[in-house]
């Protein structure tokens, strides 16, 4: 887990874009980190930097389903097409915290770490 912290400007800069993107960031210690396509990204109010690599994650979800390139049906139910939307999350992710100026110092650490949970296949397990 990454303990660096972040200050609360840089995070709510996170905040303000998927806002422009006309999705609402909801604050809830008791739901997982995630997207919907109520467009809706729930997300604990802690502020650190592994928190804001999550956010920009879902965000990157927001864009691709902004644009078009999300079926988000076909994300819930189709686990090589979620592997592959996973992967362009991750890529707007880290274009816009590079475009914000938020620290990649972390970022391979914690993009490692979450990748490893899309290759778990659930007929394996």
């Amino acid at each position: 887990m990454i303990k660096f912290m972040i200050t609360i400007d840089k995070f709510m800069e996170v905040v303000a874009k998927a806002e422009q993107l006309g999705c609402k960031v909801v604050y809830n210690e008791d739901k997982k980190i995630s997207f919907n396509a109520n467009m809706y990204i729930t997300i604990p109010f802690l502020i650190t930097l592994e928190n804001t690599y999550a956010l920009a994650h879902e965000i990157g979800h927001v864009m691709d389903y902004v644009n078009g390139d999300l079926d988000y049906d076909k994300w819930l139910n189709d686990w090589s097409y979620r592997v592959n939307a996973e992967m362009s999350a991750w890529v707007n992710a880290y274009k816009l915290l590079n475009e914000l100026g938020v620290s990649l110092d972390q970022w391979q650490a914690h993009v490692d770490s979450k990748l490893r949970n899309y290759f778990i296949l659930p007929e394996v397990i």
